[in-house]
């Protein structure tokens, strides 16, 4: 593993776990009309990767509904990169308003925390994502990224 990756893997504030959650993305921007069932791909105490239909502008705002625990979140696009090279698919990054175990994953990873502390750091950033933060940190020169691999 080189520096680089390993910083990274430090200014993670919690744990990605690979999961396939359904949910519906919907747009919250009137002039943008966007609805659509999707999958996670991994998730996190503060937001989640899904895989989509079309791209989606940073910083627009969305609601995630239709989760397992029954919850309503808001969240924003953080980034979106085409999966392939077909234009098919899109992977979003979405970084949720207010942090917390929304996917209902139990028993959630140690540095999951309690809510009270992930609302706090979720607080503390709200910039979109740079090219050094996912999903672009995910891709090593190694090819695949396969969480908790060393």
């Amino acid at each position: 593993m080189d520096p680089t990756e390993k910083s990274l893997e430090a200014q993670r504030r919690s744990t990605r776990i690979r999961a396939q959650i359904p949910l519906r993305v919907t747009s919250l921007d009137p002039a943008v009309e966007f609805t659509e069932h999707c999958h996670t791909l991994v998730v996190n105490t503060q937001g989640c990767g899904v895989r989509v239909s079309r791209p989606l502008e940073p910083g627009l705002p969305v609601r995630l509904d239709e989760l397992p625990t029954g919850q309503t979140v808001t969240a924003r696009v953080a980034n979106c990169v085409p999966l392939g090279s077909e234009g098919k698919y899109w992977l979003v990054g979405l970084g949720l308003d207010q942090a917390g175990n929304i996917w209902g994953i139990a028993p959630a990873p140690a540095d999951w925390g309690s809510e009270s502390k992930a609302f706090a750091a979720a607080a503390a950033v709200s910039n979109p994502a740079k090219k050094s933060e996912w999903p672009y940190s995910q891709f090593s020169r190694k090819g695949e990224f396969h969480p908790g691999r060393k």
